[in-house]
């Protein structure tokens, strides 16, 4: 099977381990006897093991598989599906938030509105809208590092001296770009790959 994907339905906490997803299909519940139906699911830097699909729309998993970390996730996270030979030689994140380790299972975090202020949600995540932004909370556990912004439009950011504020204006052109921020813990502030 190839990769597929969902989003979720519903925030989640870190204990729970029935939720509601956009879509059941190709999530499957594995059949023991057989060895067959093992399904995976990856929300932003966690892997989950479908251990049931008790009706359409709801599965129940097995949080933190191989090495990565249970963690609250948001309404409307990706959710990539997969059997396990579409995992191959799986290196989680087992810390929350590591920004500047390459990781093909890295994981689109939820989107945010455009706003003044916006919080990321994960070290890469979709910013919908055109309001200007001056300040960009950083996601749980980060310290130091780079999240991407994928804009979905035209969007201009605007330098702010205060925390967490921006270092320089610029403005995303087209929609459907993505751009750097990384984070100076010494000036507290971001600073964009791009101005223009």
């Amino acid at each position: 099977m190839a990769i597929n994907v969902t989003t979720l339905s519903a925030a989640i906490t870190a204990y729970q381990t029935q939720f509601a997803v956009g879509s059941t299909t190709n999530i499957t519940a594995p059949v023991l006897t057989t060895g067959s139906g093992y399904t995976w699911l990856y929300v932003e830097s966690e892997l989950m093991w479908v251990t049931a699909v008790p009706v359409s729309g709801t599965v129940q998993v097995t949080r933190g598989m191989l090495g990565t970390q249970a963690v609250a996730h948001a309404i409307t996270a990706n959710v990539t599906i997969g059997l396990p030979g579409d995992f191959p030689i799986f290196a989680p994140k087992i810390q929350a938030f590591r920004a500047l380790e390459p990781d093909r299972f890295q994981g689109v975090y939820a989107p945010v509105a455009s706003s003044a202020t916006i919080v990321a949600t994960g070290p890469i995540f979709h910013v919908t809208g055109s309001t200007a932004i001056n300040i960009i909370t950083p996601p749980a556990n980060f310290v130091e590092g780079s999240i991407t912004i994928l804009f979905d439009s035209a969007c201009t950011w605007t330098s702010s001296a205060v925390t967490n504020g921006i270092a320089a204006s610029g403005t995303s052109t087209t929609a459907k770009s993505a751009v750097s921020f990384t984070y100076d813990t010494s000036t507290s502030l971001w600073y964009p790959s791009r101005l223009a």
